[in-house]
Parts: C-alpha cells; sequence; structure tokens
C-alpha cells in the first residue's frame, strides 16, 4: 500500500478541493461540476511482466470515482480532474491497492492586462524502471512512486506610457514523492524532494524609441533538493537594434550565462558572451537574420501562405546551455483535412522539471467528450533519479480526418544525456491509430506503436511493440462503454525486461 501523503501535500489537495464546495451557489456563473466513476475488468496472462517461462495470469477489478470541476469566465479559467482509483488483486497480490490521482490548473486575472496568476497541481504515479511505458498500476511489480506537484506563477505586464513594456513572473513549484514505496514497499531508486524558485524579466522598448529599440532580458531558475546537489540555470542580456529602414535593421546582443549542476563532463560554459549582426525582413512571408560573435546563429523564417509557415536556426553557441553547435526547425503545415508538423528542439532540463509538465494527456482516439478521461502522464526514464538532461529530439507528426474517420501518425528520437551520471541514450518511437465510427455511437479503434532505448550499444538495448485494439459505445450521454485487446512485447538485453503481455479490458465510464 502506498504511504501516507505529506501533510503539505494533503493540505493542497483539500485547498484544491474547496472550489467544488461551491459549486452549487455559484453554478449560474459558469461552473460545470460532476461525479464521474470508471469500473474496469482486466485479465492479463502477464500480469507481473514476468520473462518467457514465468507468466502468471490474473483478473484485476477496477472501481475508480472521481469528480471533475470546471470553471470559464472573462477572468477565470479552472479545471480540476480527479480520481481515487481501487484495485483488486493489481500484479496478482489479492490485495486491494488505492491511488490518488489529480490534474489541477486554473488562472485568475486581477488586473486585465496588468496582474494575473496561474498555479497547477498534480498526484500521479510514475514508473522507476523502464519495464512499462503506460503507468496504469494494473500490471507490473511494485517499480512505481507516487509523484506530488504544485506550481503558482503570478505574472505582471507593466506600461511605462510610450517608453517601456514588460513581463514580469516569479514561479514556486514543488515536487515531493514516495519513490519505490508503492506496492512492493522496497526503495529502488532516489529522487529528491524539491522547492523551485524561478524568475523571468523582459522589458522592452516603446514607441517612444524610433530608429534604436532595445530589450532586457533575466531569466533564473533555482533546484533546491531536500538531498543531492541543487540545480541553477541563470541567464541576462540586453539587445539593441536599430533599424536602417523597413527591410532592414542591425543589432548587438551582450549578457551572461551562470549555470551550476554536477555534471561529470569537463569543462565550463559560463560567463560573458556577445553577438552582433543584422535582420533583413524585405516581405511579411519571408525574414533572415544572423548573427556572429562567441555566440553565433542564423535564423530562416518562411510563412508563404497561412497555412504553411517554417522557421529554422542554426547557432554555434560557446557560452550557455546547449553549448556547441545546434539548430531547431519548426514546420506546421494544415490543409482541410489534415495537420502536419515537423519539429527538432534542443534543451537542458531536470527530472523533477519534466514532472511539473501538465499531467492531463487527452491521446484517447474517441472524439465524445465523455471519454476524455483522467489519464497518466509517464515521463518514461530508465531511472527515476535526480538529473540534469541534454535532449535532442525529433518529432513528426500527422493527423487526418474524414466523414467518419480519424488517422494519425507520428514518429520521434530523442538523445538524452545525463550530466550527473555522464550516461547518454537514444529513444526511438513511432505510434499511430486509427478510429473509425461506423455506426450511431459506436466507433472501432486501432492503435499500433514501437519504442527502441539503446543505452551504449546493442549490449544495452530494449526493443517493445504495443498494438491494441478495441469497439467504443456511447450508450447513453452519461454512460460510455469499451472493450478493448491488447499485446505488448519487449525484448531486452536485460533478461529481466523480456516480458509478453496479452491484455483484455471491459470498461464503463459513467459521468453523473
Amino acid at each position: 500500500m502506498p504511504k501516507p501523503l505529506p501533510n503539505a501535500v494533503r493540505t493542497a489537495r483539500w485547498i484544491a478541493w474547496l472550489p467544488c464546495a461551491f459549486c452549487n451557489l455559484a453554478y449560474a456563473a459558469n461552473w460545470t461540476a460532476y461525479p464521474t466513476l470508471q469500473a474496469q475488468e482486466i485479465y492479463s496472462d502477464n500480469v507481473t511482466l514476468a520473462k518467457p517461462g514465468s507468466e502468471t495470469g490474473a483478473f484485476v477489478s477496477d472501481v475508480s470515482p472521481g469528480l471533475y470541476v470546471s470553471r470559464q469566465s472573462g477572468r477565470d479559467l479552472l479545471n480540476l480532474n480527479y480520481r481515487l482509483q481501487n484495485l483488486y488483486n493489481a500484479a496478482g497480490n489479492n490485495d486491494v491497492t488505492t491511488f490518488n490521482q489529480l490534474q489541477f490548473n486554473a488562472n485568475h486575472t486581477f488586473i486585465p492586462n496588468r496582474f494575473f496568476v496561474n498555479a497547477s497541481s498534480s498526484i500521479s504515479q510514475q514508473n522507476v524502471s523502464n519495464a512499462r511505458i503506460a503507468a496504469d498500476n494494473i500490471s507490473g511489480g511494485g517499480s512505481r512512486a507516487n509523484v506530488n506537484t504544485f506550481n503558482i506563477a503570478p505574472t505582471w505586464t507593466p506600461h511605462f506610457g510610450h517608453y517601456a513594456s514588460g513581463t514580469v513572473g516569479l514561479n514556486l513549484s514543488t515536487v515531493t514523492t514516495d519513490v519505490g514505496t508503492a506496492s512492493s514497499g522496497t526503495s529502488t531508486a532516489a529522487l529528491s524532494d524539491t522547492v523551485n524558485y524561478g524568475e523571468n524579466i523582459q522589458i522592452n522598448s516603446g514607441t517612444a524609441f524610433k530608429r534604436i529599440s532595445w530589450n532586457l532580458a533575466f531569466n533564473n531558475l533555482d533546484n533546491e533538493r531536500v538531498t543531492g546537489n541543487n540545480v541553477s540555470f541563470q541567464s541576462s542580456s540586453l539587445t539593441l537594434r536599430t533599424h536602417l529602414n523597413r527591410y532592414f535593421n542591425l543589432f548587438v546582443q551582450t549578457g551572461q550565462s551562470n549555470n551550476s549542476f554536477q555534471s561529470a563532463n569537463t569543462g565550463t560554459t559560463n560567463g560573458v558572451f556577445y553577438t552582433a549582426g543584422a535582420q533583413w525582413f524585405p516581405s511579411r512571408h519571408y525574414s533572415l537574420e544572423a548573427g556572429y560573435g562567441n555566440n553565433a546563429y542564423v535564423t530562416l523564417s518562411l510563412n508563404p501562405t497561412q497555412r504553411l509557415s517554417w522557421v529554422t536556426t542554426f547557432r554555434d553557441n560557446a557560452i550557455g546551455l546547449n553549448a556547441g553547435q545546434t539548430w531547431q526547425t519548426a514546420l506546421n503545415y494544415r490543409t482541410q483535412r489534415s495537420n502536419w508538423s515537423l519539429t527538432h528542439n534542443n534543451a537542458t532540463t531536470t527530472t523533477q522539471a519534466l514532472l511539473l509538465q501538465p499531467q492531463l494527456v487527452t491521446v484517447d482516439l474517441n472524439p465524445d467528450p465523455l471519454v476524455q478521461q483522467l489519464q497518466q502522464f509517464i515521463i518514461n526514464l530508465p531511472t527515476l533519479t535526480d538529473q540534469v538532461i541534454v535532449t535532442q529530439t525529433w518529432a513528426l507528426s500527422v493527423s487526418f480526418r474524414t466523414g467518419k474517420s480519424t488517422i494519425f501518425a507520428s514518429g520521434s528520437d530523442q538523445i538524452r544525456s545525463y550530466q550527473t551520471i555522464g550516461n547518454k541514450e537514444d529513444v526511438t518511437a513511432l505510434n499511430a491509430g486509427w478510429n473509425w465510427q461506423f455506426g450511431p455511437k459506436t466507433s472501432l479503434y486501432a492503435s499500433p506503436g514501437w519504442q527502441l532505448i539503446e543505452r551504449g550499444g546493442v549490449a544495452q538495448r530494449d526493443n517493445r511493440y504495443d498494438f491494441a485494439v478495441g469497439v467504443n459505445r456511447a450508450l447513453s450521454q452519461r454512460i460510455n462503454s469499451r472493450i478493448e485487446f491488447r499485446h505488448i512485447d519487449q525484448s531486452s538485453a536485460l533478461n529481466t525486461n523480456n516480458f509478453q503481455e496479452n491484455r483484455a479490458t471491459a470498461s464503463l465510464f459513467m459521468r453523473f
């Protein structure tokens, strides 16, 4: 059984529930609130995800009541989705286990166009190992952990007449976890409880400056861990730009980068940086900007039609995060029935920052909002430990809609460099899906997937295939049913990560 959550987390959860107490009183003020219930019966022929020859079949029962609350008005936006997941015989343990799952986010504008506050909170279960790519708490052993996050971010947007305007943002967030104390009660990894403090300041010149415009920027993030080494990312910059005419301008930028974190790599990229260059803007459809210095870059922007936009940047930085030669691109194209996207990004982040990302993922193939249920988000790292991670990510996606069908496909490749331990891994994934509404309130879906994780070559490789097929049926406006069959096959250089699982699920989702 999961150990009790810390008092602070429990208090935060009750605070998140407070808006619900006033739902009836303020229902006329754009409140929406209703309880939900999900009931599932699952059969798995390998409920412990054991290696071939050691499989054990079992039925698992899932009865999960929940509550959905939302509010939207001119100044407010609130969404709360809570579920109490109750499982019998999860992982074949003949026991009842309970998991809290929460996604909460809100925005309130105190002064229009001047001051607003964003807040969010989540409770989820995350994998400690990479044996699963879905933290559903149904199969596998106890290699999962409860993760609780909270974030509040006030933002002020000052205006200084015609001279300047800007954005001043503060951020406070927490990540707490009971790593390894779920089903098994054993500790298998160490992710420190963390408090994050952030400041973001952007000041831009106003219309009073005709020929010369300027920008001041300051960004700081302190990642203070209860145990282990702290992490700090900080940068500041000043940019001056002079406009020679409506098509051409010159600029100079200087600043300082000061980052602190434990790294197995030698050398430092802290210090003062400078760049000087020009921008050519002959049309609203395209532009070219280039700068030279110890931090150099070239950016090409294309927007030939309303349907197509493409921005590509190549950088050669000696100072700051993601130093060296890197490039990024973002291509978006849409037609009447399809959307296409191609991106390549470089980023430096932490495990805790990944956990602070939104936990509610709408990946359901059925477009009916009734079945857009709260689903678990999985960061899919090999171990849930304190890390600073440098990533290079390719992502390609396409979706296509017809009168009765929705088709999507996506592919990605991400190279991760773990700065604390000095290891690298390459994660390649392909996913696709097809949803066909072949009858009134009835649809058929299929979803294949493949993922390959390589760490140091063939000797450390996990190769995984996943295929699901099912039928959705809306029994009424408030009840949705589903039958699904799923097959998973993972082959690994690590013998304990080899497994196959066939799973059949019958489920009902009810909204009251």
